[in-house]
């Protein structure tokens, strides 16, 4: 595990001059954030959401398996435990751009049509 992060670390540190370099300044670096959190954040709840709930469905048709019951349980966790993290940035980055008296549009997103 600790070799693998180590491999992935230098590769994010890369993208860093990449992402900082198409803007202009800090603000565009917040709204850029902002804009791509706004998109997957979303996605990312959604597909924690599901997870999360085929865990309990998996974790009551365990049964009596220990072994299952235990794989189901951890995963319950995990989701619940990355819900909090996701809502959690989002929030963050939202509270950040307010600070800095940022762009505060909440962007439109084109998942479910509109009623």
């Amino acid at each position: 595990m600790k070799k693998t992060i180590k491999k992935i670390i230098p590769f994010g540190l890369l993208a860093i001059p990449f992402s900082v370099g198409a803007v202009s300044n800090v603000n565009d670096v917040f709204v850029l954030a902002e804009s791509i959190l706004g998109k997957l954040a979303p996605m990312l709840i959604a597909v924690a959401v599901v997870v999360l709930l085929v865990a309990i469905l998996g974790y009551i048709k365990a049964g009596s398996d220990e072994e299952k019951k235990k794989t189901y349980k951890d995963l319950m966790i995990y989701g619940i435990i990355s819900l909090f993290v996701m809502v959690s940035i989002w929030g963050l980055v939202a509270i950040l751009s307010g600070t800095f008296n940022l762009d505060n549009d909440i962007p439109d997103i084109d998942i479910l049509p509109g009623f």
